[in-house]
């Protein structure tokens, strides 16, 4: 019998040295990977799957600056410890408080995946908690050198499962692993 229980999906794109985004947050070095005419590398089946976004505030506030918001009407909830954003999107919401204790009435609410978006600090939050099942990194083939770090000092081993992985012509590997 299959566990209907909504699944924590990290689905994100990684340098080959391991960071997400540049020091200032910039992420200019994925735009040559931008879904085009080849492939929107599963992006449509994975984002049709999803009924929620996850995402830490400077996450949040990065995307805001892409300009219309991307997550149309998903359910989002943004983490934080500050004062709310200057600007809130439809269907977004602000979280702070126990993570455990949230996803844990989250995932009893939802019959549909939940995507954790970002950022480094949620991430390694959502990994200390045993919060995540699922990873799908797709590695860009470049090396920053530096920059912010998609598992950021999680302090802990994390035994994964390899599944599906896939090579594209634009150079992009997508690895999806089970924790």
């Amino acid at each position: 019998m299959k566990d209907n229980t909504p699944r924590i999906k990290l689905y994100i794109a990684t340098s080959l040295d391991g960071f997400i985004a540049r020091e200032n947050g910039s992420i200019d070095w994925l735009t040559k990977y931008e879904n085009g005419s080849e492939t929107d590398y599963g992006y449509s089946k994975f984002y049709a799957s999803i009924g929620t976004v996850l995402m830490g505030r400077k996450t949040y506030e990065q995307v805001l600056g892409f300009g219309d918001w991307p997550y149309g009407e998903k359910k989002a909830y943004v983490f934080t410890r500050q004062k709310e954003p200057l600007r809130r999107e439809k269907n977004v919401e602000f979280v702070s408080g126990d993570i455990g204790e949230f996803v844990r009435r989250l995932k009893e609410n939802t019959e549909e995946d939940i995507w954790l978006v970002g950022g480094s600090q949620l991430i390694k939050l959502f990994l200390e908690k045993n919060l995540v099942e699922d990873l799908i990194i797709f590695v860009v083939p470049v090396i920053l050198g530096s920059g912010i770090p998609l598992f950021d000092l999680i302090g802990k081993e994390i035994r994964l499962r390899t599944g599906r992985v896939e090579r594209y012509e634009s150079g992009l590997v997508r690895v999806e692993y089970e924790i």
